[in-house]
């Protein structure tokens, strides 16, 4: 044989020598079927009495061991902090219960509302304003320790002209003792009696004032009318006679204080009727006068003082007037008594007395502070007054009937409210200031 071909016939038998385990691996002879597994036969019932014998165990057996049933998680209690002591918390206030409001549903298109008609609501009762205290103020005080100071100051200078001490040195311990016991005495007055009412020490204070210048305007009456020296009151008779009038000045003022229970405007009011009753009444009493004018003047001005005293303190038991009301009520009186003085010039072309002409002053300037005293008197002080515009209306008004809005023309010297009213700034009209502002 050719050796190429046992060169081929080596290299397939090699193949097939190597290839033969694998097809063995992979053609896998058929399982042998199986028999059928026999048929369960039923088991009879047990006889009637039947009682189960108890089979021996089998050796290698073990019971089942009964699991237990589990248990729900129980978390396990944290240590505890060293027992604090008992403090109980606040428990919140049971809010009473709101009701939620509801939706509303939305208008259907083309809705319109229906106008209302109104209901007018009852008015609600203005809440009831603090009561007023009845206890006196410090400026009181204030006002009546000073004034106690000067009465103090002449009951000395009254004492030393009692006793005829003339040294000097002697003569200044009663007036300092008793200026210095004055305000406190008024002190242990007020602190041990309790606080003085308001008004009292206001209304004391002005007693002792218009009292000594009441004592002061007798002593000067006496010395103008008496003809001769002899005649004149010794300086004890005028000392004595003032300090008698300041007293029964402070004791009448006590009283009135108690019924009355002024403020300071009142007050003030009741000095300034004194003032301008005396000077009216000097002025009166030169135009009336003969040769001897200074007498007429003298005692027409105490007369006046007295008038304007009593009929003050009378109308301020009625109104008591602000402040600012008092201040023009000065303007007007000064106002009227020049006005009134215009009336000497006519005496250059006339052969009357010309002392004459002091009347119309002396009533001039009555009547201007009376009517300075009706326009302005619905003024208010300026802590009292709203922080508002200075504008106000014309308590002299002319409605002309004009446009929409009417033309407001007056005349006025008011710089603030009237009854609490304020002007309107976008008011057309005319406003004339007659006296000004100052």
């Amino acid at each position: 044989m050719h050796p190429s071909r046992l060169a081929w016939l080596g290299l397939l038998s090699t193949t097939a020598v190597l290839a033969a385990p694998h097809a063995a691996a992979q053609v896998q002879p058929l399982p042998a079927p199986q028999p059928p597994p026999p048929a369960v036969q039923p088991q009879p019932y047990p006889p009637p009495g039947y009682q189960p014998q108890p089979q021996p165990p089998q050796p290698g057996y073990q019971p089942a061991q009964p699991q237990p049933y589990p248990q729900p998680y129980q978390p396990q209690p944290q240590p505890q902090p060293y027992p604090q002591p008992y403090q109980p918390q606040p428990q919140p206030y049971p809010q009473p219960y709101q009701p939620q409001p509801q939706p509303q549903p939305y208008p259907p298109p083309g809705y319109q509302p229906q106008p209302q008609p109104y209901q007018p609501q009852p008015a609600q009762p203005a809440p009831a304003p603090a009561p007023a205290s009845d206890r006196r103020t410090n400026t009181e005080m204030f006002f009546l320790y000073t004034t106690g100071l000067g009465y103090g100051i002449g009951t000395g200078v009254w004492v030393d002209a009692l006793f005829k001490i003339t040294d000097p040195g002697a003569a200044v311990i009663a007036p300092v003792a008793l200026g210095a016991a004055a305000p406190v005495g008024v002190s242990f007055w007020d602190d041990l009696g309790g606080p003085l009412h308001k008004g009292v020490p206001s209304s004391v204070a002005t007693g002792l004032l218009l009292g000594a210048l009441e004592g002061g305007g007798i002593a000067g009456t006496q010395y103008v009318l008496s003809r001769s020296k002899e005649d004149d009151w010794s300086f004890r008779a005028q000392t004595t006679i003032t300090f008698l009038t300041a007293t029964g000045g402070g004791v009448g003022g006590y009283f009135f204080g108690e019924y009355a229970r002024p403020d300071l405007h009142s007050l003030a009011f009741i000095s300034s009727g004194s003032g301008w009753g005396l000077i009216s009444g000097a002025l009166f009493g030169i135009g009336i006068s003969g040769r001897r004018w200074g007498d007429w003047a003298t005692v027409s001005g105490m007369i006046g003082y007295n008038v304007g005293l009593l009929g003050t303190g009378a109308i301020s038991l009625w109104r008591s007037p602000s402040y600012q009301t008092l201040k023009w009520m000065w303007v007007g009186y000064g106002a009227g008594t020049l006005a009134g003085a215009l009336v000497f010039p006519f005496y250059l072309f006339s052969d009357s007395d010309p002392k004459r002409g002091f009347v119309a002053p002396a009533l001039g300037g009555i009547a201007g502070a009376a009517v300075a005293g009706v326009l302005t008197s619905g003024m208010i002080d300026d802590e009292l007054a709203p922080r508002t515009s200075k504008n106000f209306l014309s308590p002299l008004s002319l409605d002309l009937g004009s446009g929409p809005q009417p033309v407001n023309f007056g005349v006025s010297p008011l710089t603030g409210p009237i009854n609490g009213v304020q002007g309107n700034p976008e008011q057309k009209g005319a406003l004339i200031n007659a006296m000004g502002q100052f």
